[in-house]
């Protein structure tokens, strides 16, 4: 990393740092109450988090990499939390993608293409994953007539789905036509390897990965939801991880803030539950997490000042 990347992450570093205790500061109620959490609430929700975020960097590290080599899995975890937080101050979650583009390409000399290519796939089989388990546990839910899945719900699962199709061919379509330019041509060209590039088996283990994120989310949220009295059946639970995940897909303001929150009502209206108390669960989770990312990035800043840990991939992986 040359001495111009060496500052820039340093400058990153700082204005993460700075951006978190300010969020703090805004929320410092909410931070108040965080800070009274007991003992074993703190464990359980760092517990469910931090599973989450070794779950995303595995599901980034296994995905295909060029010259068959991938980051280790503590690089992609510090990483991730980088751009993570810079995804929370970005609209449509610009500063994410533009985080991990530039680690990818500063780190590993991956041309944005590839970066893109990379990311962008691992970010729809996310997507799908999510959307499977909300539509075969929905339709579990809904035909067993354990209980009625408002109109958001199967909004955003097939949603969902529908658009991982149409972005997945669109690809392949524009990247056989030779009317557009070159550059374009070569860009869409690199998606295309890295989307073929990738198994069936594998792709199958990237959408049961993003599934195991469901249950941890819950368990998280579970904790914060007594803190606050409230008493959420635990499908609930899981289907409030599943419509906050697949809401990022119209993440029209920093840190998806309103549109998650209105999701997430309208998923839980039936059960009649205090709108203080709830929004008060929610902000407690975006800070949690938040202070979590922002201690992994200070952690991990020497870790990524110093060269890139990468490891040969198998070619049964």
């Amino acid at each position: 990393m040359s001495r111009i990347a060496r500052l820039l992450q340093r400058f990153l570093l700082l204005a993460i740092l700075v951006f978190a205790a300010v969020f703090c500061w805004l929320n410092r109620d909410t931070l108040a109450l965080t800070i009274q959490l007991s003992l074993w609430q703190w464990v359980w929700v760092v517990l469910g988090y931090l599973g989450c975020y070794w779950l995303n960097a595995l599901m980034a590290c296994q995905a295909q990499w060029q010259r068959g080599t991938r980051p280790t899995l503590t690089e992609m975890l510090v990483i991730n939390a980088y751009a993570s937080i810079l995804g929370y101050a970005t609209v449509l979650r610009a500063g994410y993608y533009s985080g991990k583009l530039w680690f990818y390409q500063q780190r590993y000399g991956l041309s944005p293409s590839i970066s893109l290519g990379l990311q962008g796939w691992v970010s729809l089989l996310v997507l799908a994953g999510n959307a499977w388990f909300g539509l075969l546990f929905g339709l579990w839910l809904q035909l067993g007539q354990h209980m009625q899945l408002p109109w958001v719900h199967w909004l955003l699962v097939l949603g969902t789905l529908l658009v991982v199709v149409a972005v997945v061919l669109l690809l392949f379509g524009l990247s056989e036509q030779r009317w557009l330019p070159v550059p374009l041509q070569r860009w869409l060209g690199n998606i295309k390897a890295v989307i073929t590039a990738t198994s069936w088996r594998e792709i199958w283990q990237l959408n049961v990965q993003a599934m195991l994120n469901i249950p941890l989310q819950a368990l998280a949220l579970g904790v914060l939801c007594s803190v606050f009295g409230l008493a959420i059946p635990i499908p609930y639970l899981l289907l409030m991880a599943v419509v906050a995940n697949l809401s990022l897909i119209i993440a029209l303001t920093p840190a998806n803030l309103g549109i998650k929150e209105l999701v997430l009502w309208q998923l839980l209206a039936s059960l009649h539950l205090p709108k203080v108390q709830l929004l008060g669960v929610m902000m407690m989770d975006r800070l949690i997490q938040l202070l979590i990312l922002a201690v992994i990035s200070a952690l991990g800043y020497r870790l990524l000042q110093q060269p890139p840990q990468t490891h040969k991939r198998s070619d049964h992986a």
